[in-house]
């Protein structure tokens, strides 16, 4: 008998619950164990709403590191920017336009796959 398996979602959102004390608000970065999702509207703690795991997405961004195309960056949940830096980050996605140093916002396709490269 070969496995079979069974369609549940696309994969470009998820049903998430929030396990947390404080509201998730729409549009906010969820970072999970390897990839961020944002939330698709508000979801109070111990409910289940709506992740986005796809798209080009406008974020906050840290205003000390240029980010160019193709780029890699992550999601610092604790100032809430996307950064180059990967350590204690959660992979968020690639960058789609160049960011300056001084640029406080980056272009960013979230969602899978992106290659992470090797420690």
């Amino acid at each position: 008998m070969s496995a079979m398996t069974k369609p549940i979602q696309i994969g470009s959102q998820i049903n998430y619950t929030n396990a947390g004390e404080t509201k998730i608000s729409g549009r906010d970065i969820v970072a999970l164990t390897n990839l961020c999702g944002i939330a698709q509207a508000d979801i109070e703690p111990g409910e289940t709403g709506v992740l986005i795991l796809s798209g080009v997405h406008e974020v906050p961004a840290i205003g000390t590191a240029a980010f160019t195309v193709g780029q890699l960056v992550y999601w610092d949940a604790t100032n809430k920017k996307a950064t180059n830096a990967a350590t204690g980050n959660t992979a968020l996605g690639v960058v789609t336009e160049p960011k300056t140093a001084a640029g406080t916002t980056a272009r960013v396709r979230i969602g899978f796959p992106v290659v992470i490269p090797s420690a």
